[in-house]
């Protein structure tokens, strides 16, 4: 059985990656994060799509209980795979200008759909109500697509919510997608990891005390154990490929390589890419060089043809 791809970026960090590094630290943007938990007030209206991703691509949106559900689609030439992509935000965040650039990337390079549900979210919502939404835009928008040409795809806490969406149908013996892509997965919303301490150090956008509050209020009556908020405590067998993507200087960077060892225990394939020294989701800041560089990867396993 193969193990799947090991890749560990080996060039150097680019300039700009060590900038905004720096400019994490003075805006203290960790500091946020855990704040906006704290007092409850969040921001969660969604960034508009760009004129740009309007003109270059076929943009659709679907109503679905009250918010929409975006298709973003080349032009010409689109190919039969579909993206089902869940963008991240540690649950309590909406769709932002930097979702919008990698998704505008991913369709123009893949020539695929791009499907982008507009989930509600914590702590007016909580697990239950996400996957309502979620699957019934599944359902919904991908009834006339052969489960192998589905991508499932997500960032962060996007990425978290795939792959126990993914599990889900697995129990309920539905349809699998072809391929499961994770992006900087929040992996175990619990942060319970103790090798998490020395990868905080590290971060400079994400804290594990501003996580525990996020997860806990996505949770809400469910066990913050259960699949389909840690997905990491499931069952991984009889799923779709599975390819995930992180970098060292992440907070979610342990967990991923549990998560990585879990799978080589178990004898189930998983291609793993490793970015020394990246940020969180540094694949959705499309101007960096090692953004450049995970995109070309993930246009390889959307679409190894393209």
């Amino acid at each position: 059985m193969t193990t799947g791809i090991a890749y560990t970026h080996s060039k150097p960090e680019s300039i700009t990656s060590k900038l905004l590094k720096v400019a994490m630290s003075l805006v203290g943007r960790k500091k946020v994060f855990e704040k906006e938990m704290t007092s409850l007030i969040i921001p969660q209206d969604a960034d508009k799509i760009p004129r740009s991703v309007r003109r270059a691509f076929s943009v659709t949106e679907t109503p679905l209980q009250g918010r929409p559900v975006w298709r973003i689609s080349p032009k010409e030439h689109e190919t039969e795979t579909m993206i089902f992509y869940i963008h991240g935000g540690g649950y309590i965040h909406n769709i932002t200008g930097f979702h919008w650039s990698l998704i505008r990337e991913l369709a123009g390079r893949t020539g695929a759909a791009v499907v982008v549900p507009d989930y509600p979210l914590a702590p007016e919502a909580t697990c239950k109500e996400v996957y309502d939404y979620i699957e019934t835009a599944y359902s919904g928008l991908c009834a006339g697509t052969s489960p192998g040409n589905i991508v499932f795809m997500g960032d962060s806490a996007g990425a978290g919510l795939a792959f126990g969406f993914a599990q889900k149908l697995r129990n309920e013996n539905k349809p699998q997608p072809a391929h499961i892509i994770l992006l900087s997965p929040w992996l175990d919303v619990t942060m319970s990891n103790p090798e998490i301490a020395e990868a905080d150090k590290k971060d400079r956008m994400l804290g594990i005390h501003g996580l525990k509050l996020a997860g806990k209020s996505y949770a809400g009556n469910q066990d913050t154990t259960h699949y389909q908020i840690s997905p990491i405590y499931g069952d991984f067998r009889n799923l779709g490929r599975i390819s995930l993507f992180i970098g060292t200087h992440d907070v979610l960077w342990a967990d991923c390589r549990k998560f990585r060892q879990m799978m080589r225990e178990q004898g189930i394939p998983l291609n793993y890419y490793e970015y020394p020294k990246m940020f969180h989701v540094w694949i959705a800041v499309t101007a960096l060089k090692e953004a450049q560089s995970a995109i070309g990867q993930i246009t390889e396993l959307v679409n190894p043809r393209h």
